[in-house]
């Protein structure tokens, strides 16, 4: 009578962690004999168990994945592929505040500015409660919190397309949504562009109470006071404007060449420009020159003319040897 081999009846259990599994199958041929000593072939025994262990199944689909797959896209300027993954993560999580931004500025870069603002709108009413939560707690870094930026992205995107349609009264309500709970990078830019807003609007004293408290900052405190100094000009305060003009040239003296139009080269990116350089009063001029009407850009003359007056000599107003 022939004789089992010791354990071929019921198999040795084998820990069924995903770890252990993968290293029994990166040891253990399909035909060699299962770890488990029953003596069979690990294809006979524990192979299928330990591949079902080593591959756990599929969680439920991420929105999150679509959403950075969107952004990556936008990013790369497609904004028709981006728009696709944001609407998949959508029809995974309606009515998902970062995939409506998405699609809302994917439309803004294909042009459909009434299509872009239906998305935006809609963020802006889903944040309220939000919105008001974060006003509440006096909030200021609004733009790092990953639950707010929809609602500040929405709101900067607004302000800005309503500012180009010369709608500036919504711009500003837009702009102010920004900074009144951030006062980081997007909430600068929010505040500069209401500053400018205002002046478009014949308010240039609304815009400087909008505008002091970036001159507190590191990264655009020259812009701010670039701002102020035709803020003081425009309501008649020369003095004011000839000293905010001083401060502003004194962090970047490429501004009054930019503005009058002696620097000509385009920058196409703004990111990265660093703080007193050429690339920074190019990009400065782009965005706000159109406000430096053509009195402000006398003074701005007049103000320059003057610096360098003291300054010259019969040998620096000769003519540069080629």
């Amino acid at each position: 009578m022939t004789q089992k081999k010791k354990g071929a009846d019921a198999p040795a259990s084998l820990e069924a962690t995903p770890e252990a599994a993968k290293l029994r199958l990166s040891q253990t041929g399909r035909n060699d004999v299962c770890p488990c000593g029953s003596g069979k072939k690990y294809k006979k025994c524990h192979l299928v168990e330990d591949e079902k262990a080593a591959t756990p199944p599929a969680g439920p689909p991420d929105p999150q994945e679509h959403i950075d797959d969107g952004w990556r896209l936008f990013e790369q300027r497609r904004p028709g592929a981006a728009e696709k993954e944001f609407r998949k993560a959508l029809a995974l999580k309606p009515e998902l505040p970062e995939a409506l931004v998405g699609i809302g500025m994917a439309r803004l870069q294909t042009g459909d500015n009434d299509g872009a603002r239906k998305e935006l709108s809609a963020v802006i009413k889903l944040s309220e409660p939000l919105a008001a939560d974060l006003v509440k707690q006096g909030v200021k870094d609004a733009f790092t919190r990953k639950e707010a930026q929809a609602y500040i992205r929405a709101s900067h995107a607004l302000g800005c397309l309503a500012y180009d349609q010369e709608k500036y009264d919504e711009a500003l309500e837009s702009l102010a949504r920004v900074y009144a709970v951030d006062e980081g990078t997007v909430g600068i830019e929010a505040r500069l562009i209401s500053a400018k807003t205002q002046v478009k609007l014949g308010k240039p004293a609304d815009s400087i109470p909008v505008l002091e408290p970036v001159t507190k900052t590191e990264e655009a405190a020259s812009r701010a006071h670039l701002g102020l100094a035709l803020a003081h000009f425009a309501t008649g305060d020369r003095a004011r404007a000839e000293e905010s003009l001083a401060k502003a040239l004194e962090g970047n003296p490429h501004y009054g060449k930019a503005l009058l139009g002696k620097l000509r080269r385009r920058v196409d990116n703004p990111v990265g420009a660093a703080p007193g350089s050429a690339e920074e009063a190019l990009i400065y001029a782009q965005t706000y020159g159109d406000v430096w009407d053509e009195p402000a850009k006398k003074f701005l003359e007049e103000v320059l003319a003057g610096a360098k007056a003291p300054a010259e000599s019969p040998d620096e107003t000769a003519p540069a040897a080629p």
